[in-house]
Parts: C-alpha cells; structure tokens; sequence
C-alpha cells in the first residue's frame, strides 16, 4: 500500500506544470540589453553613441572623428580625453564641434606615440560626471 501511495505522488507531480515554464515567454535578455545594439553605450544615462573615423588615428599626424548620439547632448557637457593606460597620461585636448541633432566633429585628435589608447567620452553636467565610456584602441 505505502508503494502504491508513493506511485501515485509521483505521477501526479509528474503532471504537474513545471514552475519553470512560465506563461511570459522566454527572452533572450543578450538582445533585449540595450549595450549589445549599442557600440558605445552610457549605462547610467541609458544613452548609445557611435564613433566614426574621418580621419584614421596615427602616431604621426592629426586624426579627426564624429561621435553620434541617440538624443541630444549639449557640447558643454561633453567631453572626450585621449588616455594611455599602460603610459599613465593623455594627450593634448582636443576640438569639439557640435553638428547639431546629436553629432559632434571631434578633431585636432593627435596621439603622441604608438600603442594601446583609450578615448574616454565624458557626460558631464556643469562639473560634475554623470556618466563615461572608454573606447579602446590600438595607435600604429
């Protein structure tokens, strides 16, 4: 009798629907998370940006990039270093130009020697930081 109690509690939580199988479907959070669509992404603003080159980055002569955003950025509130982690400096500040609609012209980009380099994006609000993203890149 007790086996046949036992049969019967299996079979009917075999029945059961599993917990796991939720009315909401499943979604794959990789193509939901907003960063994975984004090639810079400013997680504490919830804004993207891309960075395209106008003139390639070199050692040896100016580089000059535009930097596009998904909404409106004020030009005073934006601010892009040159940085060389593995150096522990920067390089000389660069120029920006806002194009309107959310695009700024970024030039007078010169890195001063080859090698691993960050371009550091920074949203500010007056003085203070509101959010940053590094773009890595490799200086020939």
């Amino acid at each position: 009798m007790k086996h046949l109690m036992v049969l019967l509690a299996l079979t009917l939580c075999a029945c059961a629907r599993p917990d796991y199988l939720s009315e909401t479907p499943v979604v794959n959070n990789e193509q939901n998370d907003p960063q994975s669509m984004c090639p810079i992404f400013f997680s504490k603003e919830n804004i993207c940006a891309e960075l395209t080159w106008k003139q390639s980055p070199t050692s040896t002569d100016f580089s000059e990039f535009e930097l596009r955003f998904n909404r409106a950025v004020a030009a005073e509130n934006l601010s892009v270093i040159l940085w060389m982690p593995s150096m522990g400096h920067g390089s000389s500040p660069v120029k920006i130009e806002s194009l309107g609609d959310g695009k700024f012209r970024v030039f007078k980009v010169f890195f001063i020697m080859p090698g691993d380099w960050e371009i550091r994006i920074v949203l500010k609000d007056t003085q203070a930081t509101l959010d940053q993203a590094f773009v890595p890149l490799v200086v020939p």
